[in-house]
């Protein structure tokens, strides 16, 4: 089964406002990864399994090397929503039965990669902007999820304690500012309901009022 089968509801135009060019952009179903805890995102240059674990833990996999790739921690819950990695999850992997039969393939194990990096975000070099995998903003594409996740709770300014020299990405990416603090800890603050309205390279597409789709930009920005 082609790998686009399973998220089938991709193929129906009267989902998106613009027309669906898979030379200008990939397509991930967000409300199945929010509903089913996974989903396929198919670019031209890999296939990726993303997974979300607990509402918290992004994790994404490259499926046709069984390895993992990316993931992300976060908690709307806590003061400081984005930080450290939480260490290796004890939450498993929802990949269902089903799944794997459509996939004809066994999926585990996958090797977690928390245990090397004390950051709460991280992406492998070469699935990131001008990696040798030709991916391009995947992490965009993990940090809207948070940001989505945030949103549909109620959540207006999602709150990040940047880790090494993250704090001009967070800036100039994702429009952060900075929040006074009575620490020597920079401190940042994303405005969610303002942000995810005009993101750099995602489009959010809506069916009855919820975002259903992102609609992220498959290409570098001097095409």
């Amino acid at each position: 089964m082609p790998i686009g089968a399973i998220d089938s509801m991709l193929c129906q135009a009267e989902y998106f406002s613009m027309s669906y060019n898979p030379e200008d952009c990939h397509l991930l179903n967000y409300r199945k990864l929010k509903q089913d805890g996974c989903a396929v995102f198919e670019t031209d240059s890999a296939n990726l399994i993303f997974a979300l674990r607990g509402g918290c833990m992004v994790d994404v996999f490259d499926l046709d090397s069984s390895t993992p790739v990316a993931y992300l921690d976060f908690d709307i819950k806590r003061n400081v929503m984005l930080g450290y990695a939480f260490g290796s999850p004890i939450i498993g992997l929802p990949f269902s039965n089903q799944f794997r039969k459509t996939f004809g393939k066994t999926i585990f194990p996958f090797r977690d990669l928390r245990p090397g990096h004390d950051v709460g975000f991280f992406v492998e070099k070469t699935y990131r902007n001008k990696g040798e995998k030709g991916l391009w903003n995947l992490d965009e594409v993990m940090l809207t999820i948070a940001l989505e996740t945030a949103f549909e709770e109620g959540v207006e300014v999602f709150i990040i304690k940047p880790t090494g020299d993250r704090t001009r990405y967070y800036r100039s990416k994702f429009w952060a500012q900075i929040r006074p603090t009575t620490g020597n800890d920079v401190i940042l603050g994303i405005d969610v309901p303002q942000v995810r309205k005009k993101l750099k390279h995602i489009e959010l597409q809506e069916v009855d009022g919820k975002t259903h789709f992102f609609r992220v930009t498959g290409h570098p920005d001097t095409r």
